[in-house]
Formats: C-alpha cells, sequence, structure tokens
C-alpha cells in the first residue's frame, strides 16, 4: 500500500504562488545510515512552535529531535498542544532517508494522544538504524493491531509554519522547500465522496495520514492569510536560511535545483 500522497499534493495546488527549492539525493545512499544534524535548539523551537496560531504558541509543548534517541520533552505545555519538526517521512520505504526534511507540525490534545505517537516512534526507530523499508513495516503493523488509535472526537492539527520541506509528488524522488500552510482536521476513515471532497483543489478533501485511522480533512490557508503569515515569520525565515541554503525560499522563480 503507497502511503506517499500524505504530503505530496500539497505542492501541486500551490504551485502559482509558492516559491521552492528542490534537492536530489545520490542513490548509493545508504537507506539506513543517513544521519540527522541537530538543529540548534532555539531555532528548532521557534520553527516548531510556528505551525500554531500565535495565540497557542506559549501554552504549547514542544519536542526536539535528538537524532541519537528520537524526541526529548523540551517545555511542557498547558493547553493540550503539542509541536515538533518531522525530519523522517516513513511513507517512502523505497527511498533512502534523508537529513534535509523539515515539517513542523502540531496537534492539538486528542492528536497529541493519538497522531503524534506515530512520528515519536518513528524517529526513535530511525535512531535505532532500522530500514526506511523496516521503520514502514513496523508502522503499518502498529495501524493494523490497534496500538495506533483513531481519534474519538473532532480536532485539528495545525501546520501553518511559514515553509515545509518534504516530496512534492507520490513518485519524487527529490524533495521541495515549499510555503503551503494549511490545518488539518481529523477524519477517520472518511472519504472524499462522504464530504464531497475535491482533490487537488482549494476546497476541503482528504488527506490520507496512514492507512484510514488517521485520514484528515485539509484546508490550505488563504492567499491573504498566506501572505502575512510569510511577512510575520520574516525573522524566522531569514535565520532557517542562514541556517541552511535549502530551507530559504526563493522568490525568483518557483523551482529552483
Amino acid at each position: 500500500m503507497n502511503l506517499a500522497p500524505r504530503f505530496a499534493i500539497l505542492p501541486l495546488l500551490v504551485c502559482m504562488s509558492c516559491f521552492a527549492q528542490t534537492g536530489k539525493t545520490d542513490g548509493s545512499v545508504d537507506t539506513s545510515n543517513v544521519k540527522l544534524e541537530k538543529m540548534p535548539q532555539s531555532l528548532e523551537v521557534r520553527f516548531a512552535l510556528s505551525a500554531l496560531p500565535p495565540h497557542l504558541r506559549d501554552g504549547a509543548s514542544t519536542y526536539v529531535l535528538d537524532p541519537a534517541a528520537g524526541y526529548v520533552l523540551n517545555r511542557k505545555g498547558t493547553n493540550g498542544f503539542s509541536c515538533i519538526v518531522m525530519r523522517t517521512e516513513w511513507a517512502w520505504p523505497q527511498l533512502a532517508f534523508r537529513e534535509d526534511i523539515y515539517v513542523p507540525i502540531c496537534y492539538d490534545e486528542e492528536g497529541s494522544e493519538k497522531m503524534l505517537p506515530v512520528w515519536m516512534d518513528v524517529a526513535q526507530m530511525r535512531s535505532q538504524r532500522l530500514t526506511p523499508k523496516q521503520v514502514y513495516e513496523e508502522t503499518m503493523k502498529k495501524f493494523g493491531n490497534g496500538t495506533y488509535r483513531k481519534p474519538t472526537r473532532s480536532g485539528v492539527s495545525y501546520m501553518t509554519a511559514p515553509l515545509m520541506r518534504s516530496y512534492p509528488a507520490p513518485a519524487a524522488t527529490e524533495v521541495m522547500t515549499m510555503a503551503a500552510p494549511h490545518y488539518m482536521f481529523y477524519a477517520p476513515d472518511v472519504k472524499d465522496a462522504d464530504i464531497g471532497g475535491r482533490p487537488l483543489s482549494q476546497y476541503p478533501f482528504i488527506l490520507q495520514q496512514g492507512p484510514g485511522p488517521h485520514d484528515v480533512i485539509i484546508l490550505l490557508v488563504g492567499e491573504t492569510e498566506k501572505a502575512k503569515m510569510l511577512a510575520d515569520s520574516s525573522d524566522l525565515l531569514n535565520e532557517l536560511c542562514t541556517y541552511r541554503k535549502y530551507l530559504c525560499l526563493n522568490s525568483g522563480s518557483d523551482a529552483h535545483h
């Protein structure tokens, strides 16, 4: 079962307005031995929290990645929200792990309990040097045996950070840095036919987050609000661009190789 469309369709929706930078990986890379570099902690925390609306950031829990062990608690929050910068895509088992994936994501209390554990486990398995195929198989097994449970109430995951870097299409072998802020509402086992979803549009539609229990309704941020988010995040964007050139949003063209 190919679950790669999880984030992959986002660039197709925003290709007319986002600034992107792509990157290539040498096919000879050992899929279990691509080491992640620890981000500067203050930058990682700011980047993770940027996925939330400003009024929720002060009360959120944040986790930072220790590449040798997985995610560790940086700050215990008070409002039930939890934030990370996701660094490992598990739904591309045919590709090598990469060191240049950055996806800020925050969950409400329900998502923190039911959905965040997937990313925690993936990071831990990668730190133990499991291969992409092994991580994928173990993750799917946990969905199958009920370890990963579906949300039991409505809820929201915020991904309104000013940029993310991941795969731009289901068959992609390169990653892309993009501005694609959006909201995700929990919709376990719901199909587009159930909600009148229109994939690859500006209207709500279903996005896979696994084999069904963690699927969501995705809604992109409007262009006016997106422009304001980017303007408000200018300092963070500059710092990310200084930290790694592939985390720059290029204003000169939609794609840069």
